[in-house]
């Protein structure tokens, strides 16, 4: 059997970058917009990835996934430093999965081929945008709010889910 094509997000999926650097972002007290871009545009990406760490051993868990599932990791990025701190990390920890850095500019949908695929995501807009292209989303959470889509908590959660009825399978 074929496997279904599986993209997972980065941040607030597989690493808690998100959290630490709302941390950091409050403790240096960046109040705009145009604050916030600046710092995600020149942090230490290597750093922040190290200090984040995994969430739910994530890496463990994308390696049982790879058997069942065609994996890459689509993740927005602010900076070159961004992507290429990102494909380091991930060479060493998950050699052999791609990993694809899409401008926070352009909407993850528009970058791959979205019909039939699958997008583990925590961050919602993605997941409606994604769905409206034809793929299946579904929201990663650690809330018990409501979506209008699968919603799992573990990365684990998604070889419970029978997919196949719902996706075309890529050769």
């Amino acid at each position: 059997m074929e496997k279904i094509k599986l993209y997972l997000d980065c941040d607030g999926v597989i690493l808690d970058t998100i959290s630490k650097s709302y941390q950091m972002i409050e403790a240096r007290e960046l109040r705009n917009e145009e604050e916030v871009s600046e710092f995600y545009q020149t942090i230490n990406w290597e750093e922040l990835i190290e200090v984040s760490g995994e969430i739910n051993d994530s890496i463990s868990k994308i390696k049982i996934l790879s058997e069942y599932f065609d994996i890459e990791i689509l993740t927005h990025v602010n900076s070159t430093i961004e992507v290429e701190a990102k494909k380091r990390y991930f060479e060493k920890v998950l050699p052999g999965i791609n990993v694809i850095a899409v401008p926070k500019q352009i909407d993850k949908c528009d970058a791959v081929d979205s019909e039939g695929a699958i997008l583990v995501d925590d961050f919602y807009r993605n997941l409606q945008k994604w769905q409206a292209k034809g793929g299946i989303p579904v929201k990663f959470s650690d809330s018990d709010k409501k979506y209008d889509c699968v919603t799992i908590t573990d990365l684990l959660d998604l070889l419970g889910i029978d997919f196949y009825s719902k996706v075309k399978v890529r050769k």
